[in-house]
């Protein structure tokens, strides 16, 4: 047979469709079918990847000529369901929880890390789906064989993640509703924490996960309306310049239209109309945060705000300043580093003047010795020289401590001058 022909097997054409349902999935199905008068509700017996397995009709039997993709391959409606049928599945659900809790103990005495969630047999009870939920891989290569020397079917073990658990196993939200993907959610969608971001929340994992441990699926509802609102405006904590004041943006909220904008002196609440288009960005400025130690008779200037105090002259940015985004604001506002070079400047002079050696009579050559050396040496050893200058020798306080920076031979010498006397 050729491959044309296989194609062809495979893509059997049907005269109808119908949409079906199974018992354990909230999620209807098309399939294929020849028979016209099929109605809402009833059971049927359809043929699926795992076997035959009976669901019931959501729709009536449709027309397939007004199917949007004519070509797309289904699987048949074997039969409409008869009592035996209906009998049987009942049947496969009791035996579906012996198998279960053959497989639980099975699991214990093995002491393997997984958690069974759920047994389903096919119709025809040729074989048995065990889904089961595990943090890390499992070897089930030993429960696979005891599974089967007592259960005589095909076995299928089936690992799903924690948001398919979740789905599976239902609960309540936050909301006080059944969660959504138990609910009426058929396809998982990729959640972000960018989405959270958009819609400016507090960051907080604890509070934007649902029962599964991930993060909640509303959080994509209302991504696009958000992204809508916040199209143009600064990021939270932008530093920004309104009405010629440097502020910080502490808070927005487009649903209520407020934005909120801090310095370390005031606070302004503003639309958000206003903060996007009467707002100006200004970056590598830094706008100083209120503290309690500040009060108002210090007239502290925060880096970047005007001080209200001095005439607005003193503010002045050139063209190439204000192009680069510095506003006139932010130039020469701290006073207290114009201080400190000025003292530092005013220590550099006064260092450098008692650097220079001292005119002092030429009496003797002892006298010319000690200058030269008083100016050859450092300040610190000048200053203590002339401190002990001022100290008498013949001081009697014991407190005070009288240093010599004579040479050996002066001294030697006024010792033998007061030996003579």
């Amino acid at each position: 047979m050729s491959n044309n022909e296989n194609t062809a097997v495979a893509e059997q054409h049907y005269d109808y469709v119908v949409s079906v349902r199974f018992h354990n999935s909230g999620r209807s199905y098309t399939f294929g079918t020849s028979m016209p008068d099929l109605r809402a509700g009833e059971k049927v017996v359809v043929e699926t990847s795992q076997g035959l397995e009976l669901a019931t009709c959501q729709t009536a039997s449709t027309s397939s000529d007004i199917y949007p993709i004519p070509h797309t391959p289904l699987m048949p409606v074997h039969r409409r369901a008869g009592q035996s049928d209906v009998a049987d599945f009942h049947e496969n659900l009791e035996y579906a929880k012996q198998a279960m809790a053959i497989c639980e103990e099975e699991i214990k005495d093995l002491e393997l890390g997984m958690h069974l969630l759920s047994a389903d047999y096919t119709l025809d009870r040729s074989k048995i789906l065990f889904v089961y939920q595990a943090e890390q891989r499992v070897d089930f290569r030993e429960l696979l064989k005891r599974l089967g020397s007592k259960l005589h079917c095909r076995i299928e073990l089936r690992q799903i993640g924690e948001r398919d658990k979740a789905k599976m196993v239902g609960g309540i939200g936050v909301c006080g509703m059944e969660c959504c993907c138990a609910r009426f959610k058929s396809k998982m969608d990729v959640i972000s924490i960018n989405m959270a971001k958009n819609q400016l929340l507090a960051l907080n994992t604890e509070k934007l996960s649902g029962m599964c441990g991930k993060l909640m699926c509303c959080l994509k509802y209302e991504d696009a309306n958000y992204k809508e609102l916040t199209a143009g405006l600064p990021k939270m904590g932008a530093h920004v310049e309104y009405q010629g004041v440097m502020y910080r943006v502490t808070s927005m909220n487009v649903m209520t239209n407020e934005a909120r904008l801090e310095n370390s002196e005031s606070y302004e609440v503003i639309t958000i109309d206003d903060l996007r288009e009467k707002t100006i960005v200004r970056k590598g400025i830094t706008v100083g945060r209120k503290s309690p130690q500040r009060t108002a008779k210090q007239n502290h200037v925060a880096p970047g705000v005007r001080n209200l105090h001095e005439p607005h002259g003193a503010f002045s940015a050139s063209e190439s300043e204000k192009t680069r985004g510095i506003s006139a604001e932010s130039k020469d506002t701290t006073h207290q580093k114009e201080a400190d070079l000025r003292l530092k400047s005013a220590r550099s002079e006064r260092k450098a003047k008692s650097a220079q050696p001292k005119e002092k009579p030429q009496n003797n050559n002892n006298n010319n010795r000690q200058a030269g050396r008083r100016s050859g040496s450092g300040n610190n050893n000048s200053r203590r020289r002339d401190n002990s200058r001022r100290i008498p020798e013949n001081n009697n306080n014991p407190n005070v401590t009288v240093r010599s920076f004579k040479s050996s031979k002066t001294r030697a010498s006024e010792a033998a001058k007061e030996a003579k006397k």
